[in-house]
């Protein structure tokens, strides 16, 4: 089976992954000493886009700049042209066209993305894309290109090897799947047989069935896999006068729980070479996923992210504190939680000062001055910008937090006439995954949270939903308008409701 036969045979539903949108790269890269497009005008071209379900939100949240997706698959563009002309957007254009034969009638773009491509597509292909992003890609542009890196994922090779001999022989795209499942379920239950060394095994398999059937098919049993090492792709980068930039998830490119000893080790092995210390890294976290940010080469960049560019651009951060009543005291340690695990614990006034005015804004994001105010007026004190600029940029490391260059069109309370965008009411419509204001997805957990996000179109208060939705909910108006007040303070928090 070929790759284009396989895309057609099970459809790639392409999800928001914020770590791809135009903001997030801007503002890293404005970090790193660049001076990106600004967002309300600029083009963005997705390599392997499938639907455009990471490029249509996109497109309908910023509508004075320009996007183009191209894909291999013409089943998955023409489902993303029915999204585009039902949401009436004219400033995206999505195209079935093979990577080989894209070339410069596309134009230059601000922002070239390619997720979920590299790893699984020929070497020749790697090279035309490569060659493509030199190509197409603005003096001060920003490239995104995600793939599956070693060492950590001859983990997931070695499943692959299992799962393909176990299908050997089946052609059916279901039969496959249902193979692979079988094995991986197999594979789990024998692990509970052994020691403890063998629960890692274990849950690496688990990690592959829950990523769900299309991405276990595309991802593990395609036709190519290439896994490859950071210093390998920085070096292919090189070769297509392209240079590394930073991650896209900026905090893995830090020790993260690696101990003090071993960081320093890294330092010393390194010799102040940040693409060593960054595979060094990666050996040691046993690294499976990268999503690179690339520039074109002869830029000159610093090692580490400008303290002084924090000033120009705007903070956000979904960690909160453990404490119901955090004390801002010199001597009290509060410990905060993000997603995906991080945290941090710190006593300093002002670092905890910044991170709950961050926390009570969530999802808004907060320009440095505004930001800058707020902290230094809940610590008591006239706070230093250097202080605030360290600060936020050690919970960037830490994962804790995100940088943008303008503020994203969400809300952290209800307005009067709350509205959800018009591409959640749609998917709300036909489904229960929703992309959000913050250019992430979540799911919709029933009939009424979908049918109150439906009727979010701006025009109707509390009280209009109210008497909409009691009969559905079979209570009387004034009881149904609490229910729905309570669900929409959970929208807002959610990213779900716009201004």
């Amino acid at each position: 089976m070929d790759i284009q036969t396989a895309y057609e045979q099970v459809l790639y539903r392409a999800q928001p992954f914020n770590q791809t949108h135009p903001d997030r790269l801007a503002a890293l890269a404005t970090l790193f000493g660049l001076e990106p497009a600004p967002l309300d005008r600029c083009r963005v071209l997705e390599v392997a886009c499938a639907d455009g379900g990471n490029l249509i939100p996109m497109a309908a949240e910023l509508p004075g700049s320009e996007f183009v997706g191209i894909d291999l698959a013409e089943t998955a563009i023409r489902a993303g042209q029915e999204d585009v002309a039902a949401l009436g957007l004219t400033n995206i254009r999505l195209e079935a066209m093979d990577l080989m034969d894209a070339g410069t009638a596309l134009g230059q773009f601000d922002y070239v993305i390619a997720h979920g491509l590299y790893s699984w597509v020929p070497e020749p292909v790697r090279d035309r894309l490569m060659a493509l992003v030199k190509a197409s890609l603005k003096p001060r542009g920003v490239a995104y290109v995600s793939y599956n890196a070693l060492p950590g994922c001859r983990i997931r090779e070695m499943f692959r090897d299992m799962m393909l001999f176990h299908v050997r022989g089946l052609e059916e795209s279901d039969a496959r799947l249902n193979g692979a499942r079988e094995f991986l379920e197999c594979f789990v239950a024998a692990q509970a047989g052994f020691e403890r060394s063998h629960r890692y095994l274990a849950e690496q398999a688990q990690v592959l069935m829950d990523q769900g059937p299309v991405a276990l098919f595309h991802d593990e049993l395609g036709v190519v896999y290439h896994p490859l090492y950071f210093h390998e792709f920085v070096a292919h980068a090189g070769r297509h006068g392209l240079q590394y930039l930073t991650e896209a998830s900026y905090y893995n490119t830090q020790p993260g729980k690696i101990p003090a000893g071993a960081a320093a080790e890294v330092e010393r092995i390194s010799g102040g070479d940040r693409i060593l210390r960054e595979q060094y890294f990666d050996f040691l976290k046993c690294r499976m996923f990268r999503q690179t940010l690339l520039c074109h080469a002869g830029i000159a960049l610093p090692d580490e992210p400008l303290a002084e560019r924090v000033a120009r651009l705007a903070a956000s951060s979904p960690a909160k504190p453990v404490s119901a009543r955090p004390d801002l005291g010199p001597t009290a340690e509060e410990e905060f939680h993000g997603y995906r695990g991080a945290r941090v614990r710190t006593a300093h006034p002002l670092a905890k000062a910044v991170m709950l005015t961050l926390a009570e804004a969530w999802p808004e994001a907060l320009p440095f001055g505004e930001l800058l105010a707020a902290a230094g007026k809940l610590a008591g004190q006239t706070p230093d910008p250097e202080a605030v600029a360290g600060i936020l940029l050690s919970t960037l490391g830490a994962g804790l937090s995100e940088f943008h260059t303008r503020l994203p069109r969400v809300v952290s309370k209800p307005s009067r006439f709350p509205a959800a965008s018009a591409l959640a009411r749609r998917q709300a419509a036909r489904g229960v995954r929703l992309t959000t204001g913050l250019h992430t997805m979540v799911a919709a957990e029933g009939e009424i949270e979908r049918r109150l996000i439906g009727l979010l179109d701006g025009t109707r208060d509390l009280s209009a939903l109210a008497k909409e939705l009691a009969p559905i909910l079979n209570q009387p108006e004034d009881v149904a308008a609490g229910q729905i007040e309570q669900n929409l303070a959970k929208l807002a928090k959610m990213g779900l409701l716009e201004a």
